[in-house]
């Protein structure tokens, strides 16, 4: 049975939607929790406007893992025709935006926000691609994730690295985005189909993850211990965490660390009365150039909340991952 409190931090994470991002994190863990009624009537509300929107191609392309969730797949099937004719690519993998602005721009965001969609429609080799290709890009050596990277201006034509690292820092959700992508595929398609190579690099940067975790927590620059903390960035990594210990990926330490994760920001992070995680980085983390985003935290942000929940059904409440019987359509 889910519990009351992760159908009141859901529908909290409901008021702050405005991305395809926000979406796809409150649908799935909906579905996770087993709130399929509440689920069906949200998707109900994707599907009254256009799924794909322009020009944030890849992040509202992340809406159709749960359409297909939903029994919706001749929805998600027409939205990836959109999606893939429209694609953008940079530096091999999908581009985030297809926005003049940010041409050329790799963002880590993307990893959560096209290869979990690609895998469920049965496009797994793009979604290994992807998935590979963010953390050749934006890997440190030690395997923690960074934020965006410029593959639009050639690296001998640089000026100290500031036009090629738009934010070069460990961002804490950018490792969530990439881990929780990662798990997300993987979920989805068969042990034996697994690709070896994406399974190390993930086993490397949770490996990394774990020794920078403080007390529970992870911060908004994952590697900076003077940074401040991210509870969204927590419960990303920390969902990530667990469901890729319930795949058998990341050992008893990712088991661990997930669960401090949950019991850290439930005891010190968190709203009992409006059910609403507080500390989350407000915004994105861009170092290098004028941001309109102050280096604050904000509260009841939708990426928090709907991370939040889905971590909570799988610590708290016991829902295993194997039990949902999520297939990808290639093997339906």
């Amino acid at each position: 049975m889910t519990s009351s409190i992760v159908q009141r931090i859901v529908d909290y994470g409901w008021r702050g939607v405005n991305t395809g991002g926000k979406h796809s994190g409150l649908l799935n863990a909906m579905y996770t929790a087993g709130l399929r009624k509440g689920f069906d009537e949200r998707v109900a509300e994707v599907l009254a406007g256009p799924v794909i929107t322009h020009p944030n191609l890849a992040d509202s392309s992340s809406r159709m893992r749960p359409l297909v969730l939903a029994g919706k797949a001749a929805e998600a099937r027409a939205a990836n025709d959109v999606f893939q004719k429209e694609r953008v690519v940079a530096g091999g993998v999908t581009q985030h935006t297809t926005a003049r602005s940010t041409h050329g721009w790799v963002f880590a965001d993307t990893a959560y926000m096209v290869p979990p969609s690609q895998a469920i429609l049965g496009n797994w080799e793009l979604a290994f691609a992807d998935l590979k290709g963010y953390h050749k890009i934006l890997a440190q050596p030690d395997g923690l994730m960074r934020h965006v990277f410029n593959a639009g201006v050639p690296a001998e034509e640089s000026y100290v690295d500031l036009d090629l690292w738009i934010d070069g820092t460990a961002w804490g959700r950018a490792n969530g985005w990439w881990t929780a992508g990662v798990v997300d595929v993987l979920e989805v398609i068969p042990q034996a189909s697994w690709d070896a190579e994406l399974v190390a690099m993930y086993e490397k940067t949770v490996a990394r993850l774990i020794e920078c975790q403080d007390d529970g927590i992870w911060r908004a620059t994952i590697d900076d211990s003077y940074s401040l903390l991210d509870t969204s960035a927590t419960v990303m990594i920390g969902y990530a965490l667990a469901k890729g210990a319930q795949l058998g990926l990341g050992g008893e330490k990712a088991e661990k660390a997930s669960f401090a994760a949950l019991e850290r920001v439930m005891r010190h992070h968190f709203d009992w009365k409006n059910a609403i995680l507080r500390d989350q980085q407000y915004g994105p983390m861009i170092v290098n150039v004028s941001s309109a985003n102050p280096r604050h935290h904000d509260h009841g942000n939708a990426y928090g909340q709907g991370f939040l929940a889905a971590l909570y059904a799988l610590n708290a409440d016991g829902v295993r991952v194997r039990d949902l019987g999520i297939r990808s359509l290639r093997n339906a």
